[in-house]
């Protein structure tokens, strides 16, 4: 990071709220990070890998996305339709929101801050640490 933008990040930090969340580049940052740990190893934005990809994801019905065949039998009929407070919920308790999900191998994400920032990296849909081979990615 140059200079000058360690001062424009220290400006802009305080002039921001502190309410705000995942909105800054420390918050982004942050976010991706978790996004690393918690998610990466089994999801991306552009292309399915051991999860489905979570490009487009909000708006979208469970177990509905066309090019994913591994969804369990229980998220497909789940009924869900993703929205920041129907991902809040999941990251929280998958298993205690769509008993059968596969998702129950993630474990839990307790921490209200990690999911908020975590839906937000997912809103952004930041591509930069995807995984995922060219030929997949669109």
């Amino acid at each position: 990071m140059t200079f000058r933008h360690a001062l424009l990040l220290a400006l802009a930090s305080c002039a921001t709220p502190l309410h705000v969340h995942a909105g800054s580049a420390g918050d982004a940052l942050r976010a991706e990070g978790l996004f690393r740990a918690r998610c990466a190893s089994c999801h991306s934005m552009a292309c399915n890998r051991l999860g489905p990809k979570l490009e487009g994801l909000i708006g979208r019905r469970a177990g509905e996305l066309p090019d994913y065949t591994l969804y369990t039998a229980e998220l497909r009929a789940s009924g869900v339709v993703w929205s920041e407070p129907a991902l809040d919920e999941y990251l929280r308790d998958p298993g205690r929101m769509v008993p059968g999900t596969s998702m129950t191998a993630a474990g839990t994400v307790d921490s209200a801050s990690d999911r908020r920032d975590l839906i937000a990296h997912i809103r952004r849909q930041d591509r930069r640490i995807d995984l995922c081979p060219e030929s997949q990615a669109r």
